[in-house]
């Protein structure tokens, strides 16, 4: 049986079933415009209901086929088992004019051939179903778009805007290891939010984290070792962290309390952030994970090494991740030569920070000890000290100037 996933996706897929017999009504709100005009057509709905049970399909591509299939039946009056090939080129042009993404529109040719295959499958010569074959229909189709037309997503983050948003949520130790962990281990977001408390490994300078389950190519281990002070810090204050069943990540607002934390209430706070820190860019969860890539690549990081830790089956990702340009990549250089440095001119690096006074692991984002309240940059420590040795040698000065006009007065005393 498939599961339900953050996007809640199972609750959406149940209540268009139990509504399947009102989709040949005309809906009175704007906000819905399709519905199948003809309702011989909602045959096609409960075939490929019943296809997605037998390969118990999970429930977010199910919702988006049904929707496919909606979009078709809205277009045409005509049976979907009598259209032709100029019928298909229609309702892929419309289709052209509703996904505005090159992803949404490669999407939307792939679950347009696989739902024919399904539903109107080819027969061999003894007139059995062949479901190797692609339908003669749809056999023309093909997921190559005009690159062209591509516009750049507006979520990638520089590394000094990565630390304001960072810094921003000092109060907030959950968002600040999830924003973190998302960026070094490169999980997605449901592996991350299905992730409870019994998954958390902690050693000494890091921690194991296993993804149980709703791993998109199955079970796995992410790195958290940068993100590991912050991890720390939010399991301290954990609510639940004696429950190993609790999910890790969990609303702490009134409604739906220490429930599962989804990435609409996230993408909500990152929304809020932004704004008030006028980065005009559209990050979202899955961003996150885009600028992980970028930024371990601009570290230097192997492409083997970020392929292992995203779990992705070859390098090829990299190119649809990775969103560094030929300006990032000269800073790289610089960086290797010694030369590259940011805008406050600090060189660019997420590595923990060791309290020299203590040996506490603290964040890259931490400017004092967590345990010791003592200041962990170097330069501050040196300041700290000179600006002592000033006030008690300033100290020192007054106390010997009272003493010279306490002789003096003594002497004059003494004339007199």
């Amino acid at each position: 049986m498939a599961q339900n996933d953050i996007y809640g996706s199972k609750e959406r897929y149940e209540k268009f079933l139990a509504n399947l017999n009102d989709i040949t009504k005309k809906p009175k709100s704007k906000k819905r415009i399709y519905y199948c005009k003809n309702p011989g057509n909602i045959l096609y709905f409960q075939k490929l209901a019943g296809h997605f049970e037998m390969k118990n399909i999970s429930y977010i591509r199910r919702v988006r086929m049904f929707h496919v299939l909606k979009l078709l039946t809205y277009v045409t009056e005509k049976n979907l088992e009598k259209f032709d090939r100029d019928d298909i080129n229609k309702m892929v042009a419309y289709g052209h004019t509703t996904h505005k993404t090159i992803n949404s529109k490669r999407d939307f040719i792939k679950d347009l051939k696989c739902m024919w295959r399904v539903l109107f499958p080819e027969r061999d010569h003894q007139a059995r179903v062949d479901e190797t074959l692609t339908p003669y229909v749809v056999r023309h189709l093909s997921r190559k778009i005009d690159r062209s037309k591509e516009k750049r997503r507006n979520d990638k983050l520089t590394w000094e805007e990565f630390q304001k948003l960072l810094n921003f949520f000092s109060e907030d130790e959950q968002m600040q290891a999830y924003l973190m962990f998302s960026v070094e281990s490169l999980g997605r977001p449901q592996e991350i939010l299905y992730t409870k408390i019994r998954d958390y490994e902690f050693h000494d300078n890091f921690a194991r984290v296993m993804i149980s389950e709703h791993g998109k190519e199955g079970t796995g281990v992410l790195q958290c070792i940068d993100s590991y002070p912050y991890i720390v810090e939010w399991y301290r204050k954990h609510p639940l962290k004696d429950d190993p069943n609790a999910f890790f990540f969990i609303n702490k607002g009134k409604r739906k309390c220490h429930e599962q934390l989804k990435n609409n209430n996230i993408n909500g706070r990152l929304r809020h952030a932004l704004k008030l820190l006028a980065i005009n860019k559209s990050v979202t969860c899955y961003s996150l994970k885009r600028n992980g890539v970028t930024f371990a690549r601009l570290r230097g990081d192997s492409d083997l090494d970020i392929q292992h830790r995203a779990r992705w089956t070859s390098t090829k990702q990299l190119k649809i991740y990775d969103m560094s340009t030929q300006e990032d990549a000269f800073k790289l250089e610089l960086q290797k030569r010694g030369l590259g440095i940011t805008e406050d001119g600090k060189q660019q690096t997420s590595a923990t920070k060791t309290c020299q006074f203590c040996e506490t692991v603290n964040g890259f984002t931490a400017e004092f000890c967590n345990t010791c309240k003592r200041p962990l940059d170097r330069k501050k420590i040196q300041e700290m000290a000179e600006f002592s040795d000033d006030m008690v040698n300033n100290q020192l000065f007054q106390r010997f100037a009272r003493l010279e006009k306490m002789f003096e007065r003594v002497v004059d005393r003494k004339t007199i």
